[in-house]
């Protein structure tokens, strides 16, 4: 690499990067990434690295690293080299170092637990770029683009998972010393290979675990039928196989692994299917090896099969002015109308945009006759003033017994102000009051939440994409909404694709989808080409903006491309392995997509 001396101007870093890419001895990777950190603008003069508090080291990744960190720490002892094991994202679970030298210069550049390395934050470095390349690197000394970290010689290899391949982490290994950079990155490979293998000796015993679970389920005196499921393995009995089938089986198979994902799901849920009838699952967690080893459900189905298609050609009455006639969805409702007509307290639970809000002001049309509708979110600030107002405003409001008050979104509430609520209410209990409705999404409540005992009910509104037989509905609803005079329609394969879609954002996501199709042409039909790249995921997860627009460029490069992975990876500038890691991330099939 030339020696020069940069600024800490964006301009002198391209000046920097002007003479790397003409130096013979300038690796591919490392010019590459040193464009990536011009694009992020990050300053070349200064190191800003973000900090997070409590890093997650209940990971698989964390769970098989520390131990054998913790074995190399000790071989490597008044060593001036640092280990060190990061999460996906750059953020620095742990570092092992026992040179007093070497810690010092560490901190003074915030490589210590807690902070983000990524390359968007500050540049070429080992963590960040083999998190970005997907590739083991090798960043010495000025090859780093922030001048701080140019004293440190870095080796850091990407850590996958052993069965699905999916991107993990990093391990890292850094050191100030002058030597041998072949050797350390020989190394570094060694001990990311032994940090694989541990995770797929835990995977394994995690299976095993399941499996006698599920084989002792099975062998009970009368098993019925039996699932056993985690990320990586679906296992079910003759029983089930033969007793849920058609739309029941996909139905039944979503919510086990939403379930099986949850680690404090256990005891005995209740699930409408598609064909009318209701699936009691008794979950038992697999606990012998860990608490994500899977989890064991016996099912018992109960009720008949409604005879004639599971899904209407026509969509059903709608009930209180809301679309929609999928079992678990008019449960929700015919629950949450008995609360709200008997006066009690009520908990809506559902995932961001199932339209808990809508069913509340649904229900306020239909029984809210002289009463008024109130609706209070959780304070911006947790000062003292701030919240001091907040609770008397909703004293206030509490007050009134005309009042209803939607309380939205309780799980954003930090812990003090959920203290304070508790205390709140406990003092307006037996008193006449307005009534309390409280909204809040499943997965940010935890099992120690205590607001739940102040309601009188609690009522789950279902995901979007367990109501199969709406979306088509409720698609063609949201046409007419923004189209009134259009006869434009959807074809076959487009409604397919729609009820195929997951959509994490739920409803809210797919109005969203309904209102950029009115921007085409009036009165033709609506091809699955005219459906946005969104629409061809399998993913759950909400994505960020930046997130999404890469999902999208991944898509449309691939639709442009006739499938075709290299290619499309070549178009964008990154490696075929970076773009089967962001595929996998996305939920990216690209048989799909023709």
């Amino acid at each position: 690499m030339p020696r020069h001396q940069p600024g800490s101007s964006l301009r002198a870093a391209r000046e920097l990067y002007l003479e790397v890419t003409k130096d013979p001895s300038a690796r591919p990777l490392v010019v590459a990434s040193w464009q990536r950190s011009i694009e992020y603008k990050v300053k070349s003069g200064s190191l800003e690295a973000p900090y997070l508090d409590n890093p997650n080291l209940d990971s698989p990744l964390a769970r098989a690293a520390l131990p054998i960190l913790d074995r190399l720490h000790e071989q490597l002892a008044d060593d001036p080299v640092s280990t060190m094991i990061t999460d996906r994202k750059g953020v620095v679970l742990s570092r092992k170092v026992s040179h007093e030298g070497l810690t010092t210069h560490l901190n003074r550049v915030q490589l210590a637990p807690g902070h983000v390395f990524a390359e968007r934050y500050v540049g070429t470095n080992g963590i960040g770029t083999a998190l970005a390349s997907g590739r083991p690197v090798m960043i010495a000394g000025r090859q780093h683009y922030v001048e701080d970290l140019r004293d440190f010689h870095c080796a850091a290899v990407p850590i996958l998972h052993p069965t699905r391949r999916t991107l993990l982490g990093a391990f890292n290994l850094t050191t100030i010393r002058q030597g041998s950079d072949g050797m350390l990155m020989a190394f570094a490979r060694s001990v990311a290979a032994q940090i694989e293998a541990e995770i797929a000796a835990i995977a394994s015993r995690r299976e095993r675990a399941l499996f006698q679970d599920y084989m002792a389920a099975c062998s009970s005196a009368r098993p019925g039928p039996v699932l056993a499921l985690n990320r990586d393995v679906v296992m079910m009995n003759e029983q089930f196989r033969a007793a849920v089938t058609g739309p029941d089986h996909y139905a039944l198979l979503d919510h086990a692994r939403e379930i099986a994902d949850d680690r404090r799901a256990e005891g005995t849920r209740s699930i409408a299917l598609p064909s009318g009838r209701v699936a009691e699952l008794r979950v038992s967690r697999c606990r012998r090896e860990d608490s994500n080893a899977g989890a064991v459900l016996r099912v018992r189905l109960i009720g008949r099969s409604q005879p004639g298609p599971a899904v209407s050609t026509a969509p059903a009455r709608p009930v209180l002015g809301l679309l929609g006639s999928s079992p678990q969805w008019l449960r929700a409702v015919a629950d949450s109308e008995a609360a709200f007509v008997a006066g009690t307290r009520l908990h809506l639970l559902g995932e961001a945009g199932v339209g808990k809000r809508t069913l509340v002001e649904a229900l306020h049309r239909a029984h809210g006759a002289g009463r008024r509708l109130e609706m209070a979110e959780a304070p911006l600030s947790d000062g003292p003033a701030v919240t001091e107002r907040w609770l008397h405003d909703i004293r206030e409001l509490l007050a009134v017994p005309s009042n209803v008050l939607v309380l939205r979104d309780v799980h954003m509430l930090s812990d003090q102000l959920r203290q304070r609520l508790r205390s709140l209410l406990t003092q307006l209990d037996g008193t006449a009051t307005g009534q309390l409705v409280m909204t809040s999404q499943p997965s940010m409540v935890g099992t120690d939440d205590h607001l739940d005992r102040f309601c009188d009910a609690t009522v789950e509104v279902p995901p979007l994409r367990h109501r199969y037989g709406d979306i088509e509905h409720l698609a063609r609803s949201f046409l007419r909404k923004y189209r009134p005079s259009d006869e434009s329609r959807f074809s076959p394969d487009a409604l397919a694709l729609l009820q195929r879609c997951p959509w994490p954002e739920n409803v809210r996501q797919l109005e969203s989808v309904i209102r950029g199709l009115v921007r085409r042409p009036p009165g033709r039909v609506i091809h699955v080409e005219d459906l946005p790249p969104e629409c061809r995921v399998s993913s759950h997860k909400v994505l960020t903006t930046i997130e999404t627009l890469e999902r999208d460029a991944i898509l449309r490069g691939l639709m442009t491309r006739n499938s075709n992975v290299q290619r499309t990876a070549q178009d964008l500038g990154i490696s075929r392995a970076t773009m089967y890691r962001k595929m996998r991330r996305y939920g990216i099939v690209p048989s799909s997509l023709t």
